[in-house]
């Protein structure tokens, strides 16, 4: 029977999220609320499936998202979910279809970057998405061993009860996170729906969510979520103290939660799923080998709209550079240290676009794969020439190595 692809009506929820969630190994009663809280989050134009007669085969998803730009502001992103192919229904094409329902769908609404979450880090690459963010899986295995440097002001922490933790942690988490790079903008109903959830499957046999704040001045400037998992081995306690997120609108704000988390006498190994990969923590303990890392690609994206995107973002250094990407050219310049940049479309060997009688601009060619990874400012253009995907004069590279970088490394808290 020929296969069909159509958006996914309410009363299809059921069937659209037991086809998704056989395909990665979970169950729907895992998470009893979540046709509910698909049809609060995402819009019923915006979710697709693949049809094999009356049988839903293989699924797909938009978020309406946000995320916060190098140097404040934010920009609307496509924020693809749910990607799921049967494996009776592998090799038909069928992915390629639902990317191209995703992606057209997205410009058709305006949005000028896409990005998600890769299950598997080998398929996205070739729809134009590039590794913009990453983070790091710490581990600190025995929290008892780990001392502080000295002398550092501390905040005070206190418990901070799910009422209250819903009252003030969304705007404790925008102030915090309005300069990082990379960060998804939450609006009410993400809080509500995905970061307060308490389903089964977020569990996985450890405690509910609990929340410690940081108080200064009377206000909360920081908050901790985390999980615990109790266990003891000889007699002696040896439970686990996973991290949900720590975030806190300054080091000394961030540096009293860790404190606070690395001293729970039950539970001295302490674990963060997703930290900044410039997180504070190895460079506030006297020994940083026992701050475990290990790094792994977190957000995707794909720069749909490049003159939209590039001009969203504010650079380190003022400067020039024309971007080939794909047969396409673009000129930007960026007026001043810490600038805005203007970028206006040109001709590949063209004079420059911006401005009359403006003197050739040294030209860089990529993928666009590489003006994701470089647009959060999370990698140098040296580094993606030395890999291939990106060409051009030294002068070329050393002026991309001068605008993109940014000193706040790219962070997306989550996945979706």
């Amino acid at each position: 029977m020929a296969l069909s692809f159509r958006t996914v009506a309410d009363d299809e929820l059921p069937a659209y999220r037991a086809a998704m969630m056989a395909t990665f190994g979970d169950d729907p009663e895992s998470d009893p609320e979540g046709a509910a809280r698909v049809r609060a989050l995402i819009g019923p134009e915006q979710r697709w499936a693949a049809f094999d007669g009356g049988d839903v085969v293989a699924t797909s998803g938009t978020f309406d998202h946000a995320i916060a730009m190098p140097g404040g502001g934010q920009l609307a992103m496509a924020g693809l979910t749910m990607v799921s192919v049967r494996p009776t229904h592998r090799r038909r094409g069928i992915l390629r279809e639902l990317m191209r329902l995703h992606l057209e769908d997205a410009r058709r609404r305006g949005f000028p970057i896409s990005g998600l979450w890769a299950s598997e880090a080998s398929i996205y690459q070739r729809f134009g998405y590039g590794i913009a963010a990453e983070g790091d899986a710490v581990e600190v295995g025995d929290a008892r061993a780990v001392t502080f440097r000295e002398p550092r002001e501390l905040d005070a922490v206190v418990h901070v009860d799910e009422e209250r933790a819903r009252a003030e942690l969304p705007a404790i988490y925008d102030r915090a996170t309005a300069g990082r790079p990379g960060a998804l903008i939450r609006s009410a109903a993400w809080w509500r729906e995905r970061r307060f959830l308490e389903a089964p499957y977020m569990r996985a046999g450890a405690s509910r969510r609990r929340h410690v704040g940081a108080v200064r001045g009377g206000a909360l400037v920081g908050y901790l979520q985390f999980r615990q998992r109790a266990s003891f081995t000889d007699g002696l306690p040896s439970g686990s103290l996973d991290i949900v997120e720590l975030v806190g609108v300054d080091t000394r704000a961030e540096a009293s939660l860790w404190q606070l988390a690395l001293s729970a006498d039950l539970f001295p190994r302490v674990t963060w799923w997703n930290a900044p990969v410039d997180d504070v923590l190895p460079w506030i303990v006297t020994d940083a080998r026992r701050v475990k890392r290990r790094r792994t690609d977190t957000l995707w994206l794909r720069i749909e709209d490049v003159p939209a995107a590039l001009s969203a973002r504010r650079y380190a250094a003022g400067g020039a550079l024309r971007l080939e990407v794909e047969g396409e050219a673009w000129d930007l310049v960026v007026e001043g240290d810490g600038g805005r940049a203007r970028c206006a479309r040109c001709a590949p060997g063209a004079s420059a676009a911006l401005g009359a009688g403006a003197a050739p601009l040294p030209s860089l060619r990529l993928s666009r794969p590489a003006l994701g990874s470089l647009f959060l400012g999370g990698v140098f253009a040296t580094q993606l020439a030395r890999a291939g995907e990106v060409h051009g004069d030294p002068a070329a590279v050393a002026m991309a190595d001068r605008l993109f970088p940014w000193p706040i490394a790219p962070w997306c808290p989550e996945i979706f």
